[in-house]
């Protein structure tokens, strides 16, 4: 016998909403993501290192691509809303949060993140409309992944390496 579903997931239109109406609100954590129920989930702070590799990758990708690549820019998935550490696409429109998820999302990795979670995001944000995720590892290995799965090399041509000294620890 199914149990009966006493809170349905939040619709993207009402992740949105909450997102918005959360934002700035008193009693939340500085850094959070929102469930695909609108629960605030808190993100620890990152670390130098993790803060060196996205402001150089964030540099590397612009570089590469020109335009905008900004961290810490929320996106609308299926499991919520998630924040990766750097999105680029050509253009931005201002609506937050992001949706469909901009071209490419970076997320780096942290000694916190699990292995379910990094498969979660990389999933999502290629449902959600990004055309390659790239996960920097803790082992200083960069990944691409696109719809096909894992790419053996970036499909957007991006050559990106970690700043010396941040990983492999």
């Amino acid at each position: 016998m199914n149990a009966p579903i006493v809170y349905p997931k939040l619709s993207p239109q009402e992740l949105a909403q909450r997102w918005n109406a959360l934002l700035g609100a008193p009693g939340l954590p500085e850094r959070y993501e929102l469930d695909e129920y609108g629960e605030a989930i808190e993100l620890i702070a990152p670390k130098t290192a993790h803060q060196r590799i996205v402001n150089a990758i964030q540099r590397q990708i612009e570089q590469a691509l020109g335009g905008e690549a900004l961290p810490g820019i929320a996106v609308l998935t299926s499991i919520g809303v998630r924040i990766p550490d750097v999105v680029w696409q050509s253009a931005w429109s201002g609506i937050d949060p992001v949706s469909p998820a901009p071209t490419i999302c970076v997320d780096v990795q942290s000694e916190e993140n699990t292995r379910r979670e990094l498969n979660d995001k990389v999933a999502t944000y290629l449902e959600a409309g990004a055309r390659e995720v790239i996960l920097a590892e803790l082992s200083g290995r960069i990944r691409n992944f696109g719809a096909e799965g894992e790419r053996s090399a970036s499909a957007m041509g991006l050559a990106l390496a970690l700043p010396p000294g941040t990983y492999p620890r």
